[in-house]
């Protein structure tokens, strides 16, 4: 399969592993505190030096994306009009050109997660209205990807009880995750079902005190969405849409796994699969230079490098299928003009294996896309997957803080194996804490409370106004120190200190214990102050109107 030169780009791309190149993205320590770079008036700014940018790709991306882009704006369409009114979208599309439609994305796992995550949400559809000038011919489209291929890591959340000082574990069903959201079937529909029953009775008395929390509403769609598909990502997903159309958001959504099936992101993944020697070269070297410029030891961070065993190479790809849900590693072989796609290295009876015909690039990216079924799965690592989203898909993407630090790895490999400039993305998150929530004064009594401990041992002396202790042996010790000169205290004079600030102690003890006994109980106050002001409580434990204002505020 001979793709020739996949991009024509018109800027010189240099060499640079300094870690001035990279920018570090860190969480708002305060409550309504929000990440957002660049600032969201600019995100006009960036479509447009992204299209501009987009433009100069060449033949294969200018053709890929037409195609790509008006197949993911119908699968879009046709999978959230399953659950919720799209009308504004299909009237959008109606009254321009699907050519002239910007399309702003983001993306995250279908699972329950913290409030900084689910703003950026909100930030997608401000986006949208921002760019949808329709008196200037604007028109734009906000679209969520659902990365379902993630595996899941169990099937239940954290809950704030005790006014937020603490957490329990509330399940929302028996199975343990370990599999791709996509595959994660709901065991137990009486635990499911009953989730935000179990969800309120554990806060108890910290629900009442925060105010009802949007678990309520949030379940209801759930409850809907799990009668449609009975898989636990899907339904988790969809509620959480579900709830922002009827908040008003106006935004479409799509799974990854949908997403794959088409012939579009197939081609994509020949490109990398048929390439994939060059590929390997160029993201192993970007990914050493990474850790370099970090300072990353750990050979697992921020990705592993892809390996090679004798003809075989890995790809950034999984494989797996609803007989074996769990992920493999994709392999790689050329046999002349046949790519061998397989999950092991020595495939046999039980493997999963497919062999395509690479002379004709379009034919041999129907021909995996129609191969991909249900027991065949592909699905593209997290480098790639972005990758697809920011060069096909969109006009801006829309990382968190974790997908902002690893993709601008991300932007190395796009510069060496497709040689173009990668377009710009955004970062976006916040700071969300429970109402009510803050930091008491328990950390500065832990410092206070220690160093009187300290004191007690080698300066008992400074506490002789609160206790009665021997008069003489503070005289003495004060004389000793007295004597001190520039000379090096001899071991005499150090024994007879230790032994007077000893019997000085002795009449400490009283005192000692009640501070031992204050700091086992500051200690324990500064743990559920950690949790109570975390921005990890999942965000359907929070009453929605205050999710809300503060959201309003941040954007």
């Amino acid at each position: 399969m001979n793709l020739g030169k996949l991009a024509n780009p018109k800027t010189q791309l240099v060499e640079d592993e300094s870690e001035s190149r990279f920018r570090d993205y860190r969480a708002p320590s305060k409550h309504g505190e929000a990440l957002i770079d660049p600032r969201l008036d600019e995100a006009d700014t960036m479509v447009k030096a992204n299209r501009e940018l987009l433009d100069q790709y060449g033949d294969f991306f200018t053709s890929l994306r037409s195609r790509a882009r008006s197949q993911m704006l119908e699968d879009s369409l046709r999978y959230t009009s399953a659950y919720r009114d799209v009308t504004w979208a299909r009237e959008r599309l109606a009254n321009s050109d699907a050519a002239e439609i910007s399309i702003i994305m983001a993306g995250h796992q279908p699972a329950l997660f913290h409030p900084g995550v689910w703003f950026k949400n909100f930030a997608l559809d401000h986006i949208g209205r921002q760019l949808n000038q329709v008196d200037q011919g604007q028109h734009a489209i906000p679209v969520n990807l659902v990365i379902d291929n993630d595996v899941a890591p169990g099937s239940s959340i954290r809950v704030p009880v005790d006014g937020g000082r603490s957490r329990v574990t509330v399940p929302y069903d028996t199975a343990g995750g370990g599999v791709p959201y996509e595959q994660t079937v709901i065991r137990d529909r009486q635990v499911f079902d009953h989730f935000d029953d179990a969800v309120i009775s554990a806060m108890g008395q910290t629900s009442a005190e925060f105010g009802e929390p949007c678990v309520r509403q949030l379940w209801r769609h759930a409850l809907e969405a799990i009668g449609r598909c009975g898989v636990a990502g899907c339904a988790l997903a969809q509620a959480r849409h579900g709830l922002e159309g009827e908040i008003g958001l106006q935004t479409l959504e799509l799974p990854l796994s949908v997403l794959c099936r088409g012939a579009a992101f197939a081609e994509f993944a020949l490109a990398i699969l048929t390439q994939l020697p060059k590929f390997h070269d160029d993201y192993n070297q970007c990914t050493d230079a990474y850790r370099r410029a970090h300072g990353i030891r750990s050979s697992a961070h921020p990705v592993p490098n892809l390996s090679r065993e004798g003809d075989w190479w890995e790809a950034p790809m999984w494989i797996f299928g609803n007989d074996d849900p769990q992920r493999k590693a994709a392999w790689v072989k050329m046999e002349g003009e046949t790519l061998v796609l397989s999950d092991t290295i020595e495939p046999d009876d039980r493997a999963r294996v497919i062999r395509i015909d690479t002379r004709m690039r379009k034919l041999a990216a129907e021909q995996l896309a129609n191969l991909v079924n249900p027991d065949f799965k592909i699905r593209p690592r997290a480098l790639v997957t972005t990758m697809y989203a920011r060069l096909v898909l969109s006009d801006l993407f829309m990382h968190g803080i974790g997908g902002g630090k690893y993709d601008q790895l991300g932007d190395q490999i796009i510069e060496r194996f497709f040689e173009v400039k990668p377009p710009q993305f955004m970062v976006i998150s916040a700071t969300v804490n429970l109402p009510g929530a803050h930091r008491g004064n328990a950390v500065e009594r832990i410092e206070k409370l220690t160093r009187q401990l300290r004191d007690a041992v080698y300066q008992p002396e400074r506490f002789a106004d609160q206790v009665d202790m021997d008069s003489g042996l503070i005289g003495r010790k004060q004389a000793l120190i007295s004597q001190l000169s520039d000379t090096r205290p001899s071991k005499a004079w150090h024994d007879e200190v230790a032994s007077i600030n000893a019997a000085l102690s002795k009449s400490l003890q009283n005192l000692t214990s009640q501070w031992r006994e204050l700091l086992v109980e500051a200690k324990q106050e500064a743990a559920g102050d950690l949790v109570q002001s975390s921005r990890e409580h999942p965000f359907c434990v929070f009453p929605l109107q205050y999710l809300l204002e503060t959201y309003r505020k941040l954007l």
